[in-house]
């Protein structure tokens, strides 16, 4: 019972790999998960291994939804059913200092584990260099994995508050597991749910229509060159000094009679 429990979750493991064909590659944890086993253990028919083999190629995989300044409040919003939604923050140069290849990598490689899962959430990505301004707005850092639970639309009723947790990943380190399991082992659990000003669907910000507003605003300081900030800062206070220098130097109003 143990070996075809082993045989079960080679799907799960097979797909994370992209360099040979899946029926190969399940193939070959079978004959690796074979190796480890008393030679006393009966050996599974061949139809079996193929029949797992054949549902491994059946899965397909999951589509990831980009997010960006248009379509985020429709994703998120309530519908019939409840939702959970993952997504993946990510940037380049400007927004991740190069430092996301190894979690770009992962992230798509993960894509393929919660294609295996039919309890998985639906799967975004967020990629701050060409989304600056709902980057700025959401206060997003990367790399990183948004877990949004939408709740279900109450006819009638207001919006039901929409659980947000974030999950920092660690450049070095990910792996599609560690992406993998902020689902399936609910590491999201471990961090406690935001509720401040920057939500995206329940903070003030958003209550008031100000949230994309002040992405605008941030992305507009953010993009001004660092030498024009000094220019200006240069400007202004040398026009303020000029000023108090000239009503010092000023000379006393005439004493009146």
């Amino acid at each position: 019972m143990r070996f075809i429990q082993v045989v079960a979750l080679l799907p799960a493991l097979a797909v994370a790999q992209e360099q040979v064909p899946l029926a190969d590659r399940v193939q070959g944890w079978f004959n690796k998960a074979k190796s480890y086993l008393p030679t006393a253990t009966p050996v599974v028919p061949a139809a079996v291994v193929e029949k797992v083999v054949e549902k491994a190629v059946k899965i397909q995989e999951k589509t990831v939804t980009p997010f960006n300044v248009t379509n985020w409040q429709s994703l998120l919003e309530p519908s019939s059913e409840p939702q959970d939604w993952l997504v993946y923050v990510t940037g380049g140069n400007k927004t991740c200092f190069g430092r996301c290849d190894k979690a770009d990598k992962s992230f798509n490689e993960s894509v393929l584990l919660f294609s295996a899962d039919p309890t998985s959430p639906n799967l975004g990505k967020l990629d701050c260099e060409s989304n600056q301004v709902l980057c700025s707005a959401w206060g997003a850092g990367t790399p990183s994995v948004w877990h949004f639970q939408v709740p279900q639309a109450q006819l009638g009723e207001e919006r039901a508050p929409t659980a947000l947790h974030t999950v920092y990943l660690n450049t070095t380190t990910v792996t599609p597991e560690t992406i993998y399991k902020v689902h399936s082992e609910k590491v999201y659990e471990t961090t406690p749910a935001y509720e401040g000003a920057l939500h995206p669907t329940d903070g003030w910000l958003a209550q008031n229509g100000l949230l994309l507003p002040l992405g605008y605003v941030i992305y507009g300081f953010s993009a001004i060159p660092s030498w024009l900030f000094m220019i200006l800062i240069s400007f202004f206070s040398r026009t303020f000094m000029n000023r108090r220098l000239g009503n010092v130097g000023a000379p006393a109003p005439a004493p009146q009679n």
